[in-house]
């Protein structure tokens, strides 16, 4: 059956890259040759591809019941025992072998505009981050955050003690399922970084970025305000949650009788079942720990990347960064002599950008973005965006005064597309009536999505109203104003 096989050059790319295999591997990769003589496929995988597979291979692992319409979130995280936690690592390294070429890997992840976001990784806040960049950025890079098992000391391997890893590798799973249709659709792309590969290379890293922090003082301050800010976005409570919730039954005990909280009506039982019912209902909470157990469990905050190892990753795969982190922004600025290219042309924007108080803009999700591509807008807004930009960059691009001119350009952008909605809204008045207008008005949205020459051809057939019907054909309303995606999302 395999030598009957043969991709053909309409079909999807077998990389996984999402494209037809004539527009990606041919001339390049030999798949027909592959498959047919059964080689080792993984090696000429996409980044898509590797990821895609190891998404499948998490399902693998965890053995769901495929026969259930529904899985319980109870049996869900029951799924997270030793085995499953060591096969999802095992995973990692046949997706992502030791011996694999990964500065070549990740050069073919260019595309004309990418991200790489480095910042706060809880899913709030990196799919803000995601849904803001991807209107205007091709594809945006997001570093995994499961430990790389070869990377870690033996006593800290996922692979050979997986116990100490279960509660963290349902975090991390989380974190994957929740980005899967941002992966589907091609738009984000879960990378692994060179010092994974590299334990010289980290160390070096690790060590260049300690005496960077200890030598420059506006690091320090900056570290410290990022701190306050990751406490007041929340950071410290949930860790205090999950240092409550983590901890076993007796110790609680011994905290309700301290706390003397029968005084306040509560009873321990009624204390125990609550804590009990917060445990259950978090998606991210594993189990508690047990008294008399000697291994606890690891956990982790990530923010991706490190700015130096970051920043080498930048090289290799032509993109700018992202982040929501203050003093990672602070590093980017105090270092922007070094940059290429694309982070200097992007990443001050990203910066303004990630900061607007623009309203409208916190109603953006994965559909708009899906949508830009659909449409073929996705060029267009960008050259928008960057001429606004252009507009209110000040002669500081990191200045933090950009965010607010550059918030004022887009909303004077937002009503001059308003306006001369108006002045449509007013000429259909004349040219169909109150009655007729009335229903175009309500596909007001449909034509600033595009779709003004269906609805004139649809008046043309009910109406025989000719001069309509050339006005709304020539006239591309959003091709002349850009803004008008941002009345679609408003």
């Amino acid at each position: 059956m395999g030598q009957r096989f043969k991709i053909k050059r309409n079909d999807s790319c077998p990389c996984g890259s999402g494209k037809k295999y004539k527009y990606c591997c041919e001339g390049k990769t030999d798949w027909n040759q592959i498959i047919r003589e059964g080689k080792d496929w993984i090696p000429h995988l996409s980044i898509r591809g590797r990821d895609i597979l190891f998404i499948d291979e998490i399902s693998k692992a965890l053995q769901f019941d495929t026969s259930k319409a529904r899985l319980s979130l109870k049996e869900y995280k029951a799924a997270f025992t030793d085995g499953a936690v060591r096969r999802i690592h095992e995973a990692i390294m046949e997706v992502w072998p030791p011996d694999m070429d990964i500065k070549g890997v990740l050069r073919v992840a260019q595309a004309d505009v990418t991200g790489l976001y480095i910042g706060d990784y809880r899913t709030e806040f990196i799919l803000k981050g995601l849904v803001r960049h991807s209107i205007y950025a091709d594809k945006l890079l997001v570093v995994d955050p499961f430990v790389y098992p070869r990377s870690v000391r033996d006593e800290f391997n996922p692979i050979l003690t997986p116990e100490q890893y279960r509660s963290q590798t349902l975090k991390n799973v989380n974190f994957w399922f929740s980005l899967v249709p941002w992966i589907k659709a091609g738009i984000v792309e879960i990378i692994r970084t060179p010092n994974d590969f590299d334990r010289q290379l980290n160390w070096d890293s690790i060590k260049r970025q300690q005496k960077k922090f200890e030598e420059n003082e506006e690091l320090k301050k900056a570290l410290e305000e990022s701190t306050r800010e990751l406490k007041d976005r929340g950071v410290e409570e949930e860790a205090l949650r999950d240092l409550i919730l983590s901890a076993p039954n007796d110790y609680l005990e011994k905290v309700f009788r301290e706390l003397a909280l029968e005084k306040n009506g509560i009873s321990l039982k009624d204390f125990i079942a609550y804590i009990e019912k917060i445990r259950e209902e978090n998606p991210n909470f594993l189990e508690p720990f047990e008294s008399g157990k000697e291994a606890g469990q690891l956990h982790m905050l990530s923010s991706g990347a490190s700015y130096d190892i970051a920043k080498l990753t930048t090289a290799l795969t032509g993109s700018y960064l992202v982040t929501d982190i203050y003093s990672k922004w602070k590093e980017i600025e105090i270092d922007r002599e070094s940059h290429h290219a694309e982070n200097n042309e992007w990443t001050p924007f990203a910066k303004a950008f990630q900061s607007l108080k623009l309203k409208y803009l916190d109603n953006l999700s994965l559909e708009h973005a899906l949508i830009l591509r659909k449409e073929e807008r996705l060029e267009s807004l960008r050259v928008f965006l960057r001429k606004v930009w252009r507009s209110a960059c000040t002669g500081e691009p990191f200045s933090e005064a950009n965010a607010k001119i550059l918030a004022e350009e887009l909303r004077e952008e937002v009503k001059k597309a308003e306006q001369e909605w108006k002045q449509i809204d007013s000429n259909l008045l004349k040219w169909f009536g109150a009655e007729l207008s009335g229903e175009l008005l309500a596909a007001g949205p449909l034509i600033a999505s595009g779709y003004a020459n269906f609805l004139a051809a649809a008046m043309l057939a009910s109406s025989g109203i000719t001069l309509a019907v050339t006005h709304l054909e020539e006239k591309s309303f959003q091709d002349k104003f850009p803004a008008a995606f941002f009345m679609r999302i408003k």
